[in-house]
């Protein structure tokens, strides 16, 4: 499930961004989504596949 904002809002860029191995410290502010440890959860997606090989590097 992708997360909201306080507002509402779907996170998909911000998870796209994770995805791809940017910091979530850049992607979205922790104070404006309802559940800031759902962006870890994508991080720790991305940190799993990087493990087995199977990402590219990260993008900056």
């Amino acid at each position: 499930m992708v997360p909201d904002t306080n507002t509402g809002k779907k996170l998909e860029v911000p998870v796209k961004r994770i995805l791809q191995g940017t910091e979530i410290e850049q992607v979205a502010d922790r104070g404006s989504i309802d559940d800031p440890s759902a962006l870890q959860r994508f991080a720790g997606y991305r940190a799993e596949r990087a493990r087995k090989g199977r990402v590219a590097e990260a993008r900056r």
